[in-house]
């Protein structure tokens, strides 16, 4: 009588090591997407609060404020200048830039998707219209005038039409 060979299995676990899904911020488009534009009207509310203070509505700089269908440029007042300014950005990897200044002093903070945020709110836009408003707190900033650092509070809501 033959035997047929018998064939032994081990199992053995197989473990799938899944790297963790990331942040829902990044998962999730900061703002809708923004077409190709001029910007040629609109203005900007500005409230800076610390060491340094400004409560500006500072009008669009049309010249300088432009969509290319990727990166979004809105320039209220003029860069650098004494008066002040601020721009507002979008990146085609989403991030939001938030800037404001005034003479020597200027400040950034913004939203980077798959960080935590240095600020929050919200963009909409339209086909002939961009609305936002943002609040950043506690943002380091550097005053070249005096020389000294310090912490702000930035609130700015903003509206730039095509």
């Amino acid at each position: 009588m033959r035997y047929a060979p018998v064939l032994s299995c081990v199992v053995v676990p197989a473990f799938i090591a899944l790297a963790p899904a990331p942040p829902a911020l990044a998962q999730e488009a900061a703002y809708p997407p923004i077409s190709a534009r001029q910007f040629t009207d609109g203005s900007i509310e500005v409230r800076v609060t610390g060491p340094q203070n400004i409560d500006e509505e500072i009008p669009i700089n049309s010249q300088a404020s432009i969509g290319d269908g990727e990166v979004t440029w809105l320039q209220y007042g003029a860069s650098g200048s004494e008066s002040p300014n601020s721009l507002i950005t979008y990146t085609q990897t989403g991030e939001v830039g938030v800037s404001v200044g005034k003479g020597k002093f200027i400040v950034t903070a913004g939203v980077t998707p798959g960080e935590k945020p240095q600020c929050e709110g919200k963009t909409e836009v339209a086909p002939t219209v961009i609305t936002g408003n943002y609040t950043c707190r506690g943002v380091a900033s550097y005053d070249a005038g005096t020389g000294t650092m310090g912490k702000v509070d930035i609130v700015v809501t903003f509206r730039a039409t095509s």
